[in-house]
């Protein structure tokens, strides 16, 4: 199975300069929780998730509408896929990088849409034969990359302790 088969190809981007107060309401009104930041031709230079959004108002102590989507998005590495590959392939990074959405480009490196652990799970097992055809994926390799991707990390714990 490939990874064009799995993603969301309608993907809500924002700019570096967008607001998160702005990037917070295009998740609300896109039902997502994550949303990528690209350049001026939609190449990816960083995720905005709900959760970066909550922990980068708090620990600034700043509103929303103050801060920016590259204040909080730009400082990490980015991680992507592309559509003809082999969603294993894609499970496997996002397992090692321990990220729970991947942004997918194209061959110009360009935004074309996202992979994520809803779009995995959804693929997942005998049970989704009828949407997903004859295909899909392993009920162990999910809950495998489930169990890493969404426990705690002792890295994460000590840096906050910080």
């Amino acid at each position: 199975m490939k990874v064009n088969e799995v993603m969301v190809t309608e993907v809500a981007s924002c700019s570096p300069q967008t607001s998160l107060q702005d990037v917070a309401m295009m998740m609300w009104n896109n039902d997502c929780g994550a949303i990528p930041m690209v350049d001026d031709q939609e190449h990816p230079l960083g995720i905005v998730t709900d959760r970066d959004i909550a922990m980068g108002a708090a620990l600034q102590s700043r509103p929303l509408w103050e801060l920016r989507a590259e204040d909080i998005a730009s400082h990490r590495e980015l991680f992507c896929c592309g559509p003809d590959e082999d969603i294993n392939k894609a499970l496997q990074l996002m397992e090692a990088r321990e990220v729970r959405r991947l942004p997918v480009v194209n061959q110009f490196n360009q935004l074309c849409g996202m992979v994520s652990m809803g779009d995995i799970v959804s693929f997942t097992g005998a049970e989704n034969v009828s949407k997903a055809g004859d295909k899909h994926i392993s009920s162990k390799e999910t809950m495998e990359f489930l169990k890493h991707v969404s426990g705690h990390h002792p890295s994460h714990k000590a840096a906050a302790a910080v």
